[in-house]
C-alpha cells in the first residue's frame, strides 16, 4: 500500500517574480548621476567662453539669466529621483523616478546652456 501524497494548502501570499529589471535600473541611475557631474562642468565651461558671460564677469552688464531656484529645483528633483530608485522597491515607481532623474539633470544642463544668452 502506497502513501497518499501530501497536498499542500494555498498560501495566501502571492507568489511574485524576481525583479530583473531592479538592479539594471539602478546600476543605470547611478551611471547617469556619474556622467552628470563632468556633462555639467563642460558645459559650464561652454557657458564661460560666451561673449556675454565675459561682460558680465568683467564689466557687470548684460548678466541677465535665469533665476537661480530654477537650477536648485532641477537638482533638488535629480537628487530625489536618484535615492528613489536606489531605495524602492516598487518597479513602477522606480521606472517612473529613474525616467524623471534623467529628464531632471537634462533640465538643469539645459538651463546651464542657455545662461548668459
Amino acid at each position: 500500500m502506497s502513501p497518499e501524497p501530501r497536498t499542500r494548502a494555498a498560501s495566501p501570499v502571492p507568489i511574485t517574480p524576481p525583479d530583473v529589471e531592479g538592479p539594471r535600473l539602478r546600476r543605470r541611475s547611478a551611471v547617469w548621476a556619474g556622467l552628470f557631474v563632468p556633462a555639467a562642468l563642460v558645459a559650464g565651461l561652454l557657458v564661460l567662453g560666451r561673449e556675454n558671460a565675459a561682460r558680465c564677469l568683467t564689466h557687470g552688464d548684460s548678466c541677465d539669466g535665469t533665476p537661480g531656484f530654477l537650477y536648485a529645483a532641477a537638482l533638488a528633483i535629480a537628487f530625489a529621483a536618484l535615492v528613489t530608485v536606489q531605495g524602492t522597491s516598487r518597479p513602477g515607481l522606480r521606472r517612473a523616478a529613474c525616467r524623471t532623474q534623467i529628464g531632471a539633470e537634462g533640465v538643469f544642463l539645459v538651463l546651464l546652456l542657455t545662461a548668459f544668452s
